[in-house]
């Protein structure tokens, strides 16, 4: 036994030194070793669950944690790592009983106090929040983590001047604080402060949940400063389908411009869309086995969102000019039968109808946060398409799945095409024949700004960052029109339906 205590004792320290260098998988490594040797060691379990939060391995975490409190109930630092991993399993309720007990045992701590401050502000309890990041910050002046909190909240209320002020405060304690940097980049970004907006962009790749996902590393990364003439590039798809959507416009100018053979990596549902782009394109698919390919014959690499910074944009010169992603001819004439066919079903003796694409529901996930505030709801959706029972106008929903409840209750003018809209391309052939698009925030917007076709992109309060503020026009999709929400929960159904009858109109 002594033998495997020892033996512990030199992987906890091998992990300590690894932390020292943030090497984070190696720290791991160490501490699972040690707490096979000694799994009741309560420095150990502290230690291994502080790992795995940090690299957002919660489930595991949540188990290592509960041993730790198994044997030490009133371990503060476990009790804070359990509620971080609740609250990010979407469990706040959880967590909030797990920074209680961290504050009742110490209430002079301030990582209970700020940890609370976070769930509370991700409930939108404004002024409690508020109350626990200052207690937070009496507790501990400088505390990195409280200040983004606050920041974090003044944003939510539209306060975006004074968000910037508190995480240029942070950056004044700590100038490589990466979340700091982050968030002060979206900020900047939704103020139209491009410039150094897209440079601080960068700190996204030092932010776990996205540094994991950083791809290619292997290859020079370029940001605009070397001549392409030649070259190779490869541009990799990150983060949703709707940022590759958006930013995929950048790549004729590539070839173009730079003079570049260009090769784009995305997910298989963007791949025959993104066919469209240029000819002279290579597409690869994200989920397929060419690394080696890749890594013999790339001169450079680049992520699909460092282009505004690689191209230099700014507000007054995003290249707007749209279409720039095309349906496919075939498909589009398979739809335009397909939708002669339902509206002669519904009324034969009727001409053809004025034809609405909607998109409701995301998802789940917006603004870099699993929730729903963005999504429609499905009682607004009828009340919105109610107002045009007297009309000759019909709505097809431009969802990919469908949910019972939906088909249960849809008012006789809605249609739902569940089970043909397999990918992209597909979903282009159909709005493309559709006279308007009304859609969330969502991949189904970008798409159809993208084509260039009329849309009403519907904001939730506050919005996403590149949506930026006080402009109902959006600077990428000329074609797109932003209405937002006044409250934050509560969509201005009369604005929409006013808004479709005079996008509808000649």
């Amino acid at each position: 036994m002594n033998n495997d205590l020892e033996s512990a004792k030199k992987h906890f320290e091998q992990a300590l030194n690894a932390l020292g260098n943030e090497n984070f998988f190696l720290a791991e490594c160490e501490l699972r070793q040690a707490c096979q040797l000694a799994p009741d060691r309560p420095s150990i379990l502290t230690n291994l669950s502080a790992v795995l939060v940090h690299q957002q391995k919660w489930t595991e975490a949540i188990h290592f944690c509960r041993q730790l409190l198994k044997i030490e109930p009133n371990n503060l630092e476990g009790l804070i790592n359990l509620g971080v991993c609740k609250l990010h399993t979407n469990d706040p309720d959880s967590a909030l009983i797990q920074f209680n007990r961290a504050i009742e045992i110490d209430p002079l701590s301030p990582l209970g106090w700020v940890n609370k401050a976070n769930v509370l502000l991700e409930q939108e309890l404004f002024s409690e929040a508020r109350a626990c990041f200052d207690r937070s910050l009496a507790l501990d002046p400088k505390s990195e983590e409280s200040l983004i909190g606050l920041g974090n909240l003044h944003n939510e209320q539209k306060e975006y001047g004074t968000a910037l002020e508190y995480f240029s405060s942070v950056l004044e304690i700590n100038p490589n604080n990466a979340q700091a940097q982050w968030n002060k980049a979206l900020s900047l970004l939704r103020l139209g402060s491009f410039d150094k907006g897209w440079r601080l962009y960068e700190a996204r790749w030092n932010i776990a949940g996205m540094r994991e996902h950083a791809k290619h590393q292997n290859i020079p990364l370029w940001l605009g400063n070397t001549s392409l003439i030649g070259k190779t590039i490869l541009i990799h798809a990150e983060q949703g389908f709707g940022d590759a959507i958006q930013m995929s416009r950048y790549l004729p100018m590539l070839e173009n411009e730079m003079g570049a053979k260009v090769i784009f990596e995305v997910p298989s549902p963007l791949l025959e869309l993104m066919q469209s782009l240029s000819p002279t394109i290579e597409l690869l698919n994200s989920g397929g086995t060419h690394n080696q390919k890749i890594t013999k014959h790339i001169d450079f690499q680049c992520p699909v969102m460092s282009l505004p910074l690689a191209f230099k944009t700014e507000l007054e010169s995003i290249p707007n000019k749209t279409p720039y992603l095309f349906a496919d001819i075939k498909r589009r004439l398979i739809w335009r039968q397909r939708l002669a066919e339902l509206s002669a079903a519904k009324d034969p003796r009727s001409g053809k109808p004025l034809r609405i694409g909607i998109a409701w529901a995301g998802s789940g996930h917006y603004a870099g946060k699993k929730n729903l505030k963005r999504d429609l709801p499905y009682e607004d959706v009828i009340a919105l398409i109610q107002f045009f029972q007297s009309e000759s106008i019909e709505f097809h929903a431009l969802q990919v799945g469908t949910q019972n409840h939906w088909l249960a209750t849809k008012p006789k003018n809605l249609f739902f095409h569940q089970g043909l809209l397999n990918d992209f391309a597909e979903s282009a052939a159909l709005i493309v024949e559709l006279d308007l698009i009304v859609s969330i925030d969502t991949a189904v917007g970008h798409l159809a700004g993208a084509l260039g076709r009329k849309t009403c992109l519907l904001l939730p309060d506050p919005p996403d960052f590149m949506s930026m503020i006080d402009t109902n026009k959006s600077p990428w999709y000329p074609s797109s029109q932003f209405i937002r929400q006044v409250q934050c929960g509560i969509w201005p159904l009369d604005l929409i339906a006013n808004t479709i009858l005079a996008k509808l109109g000649p």
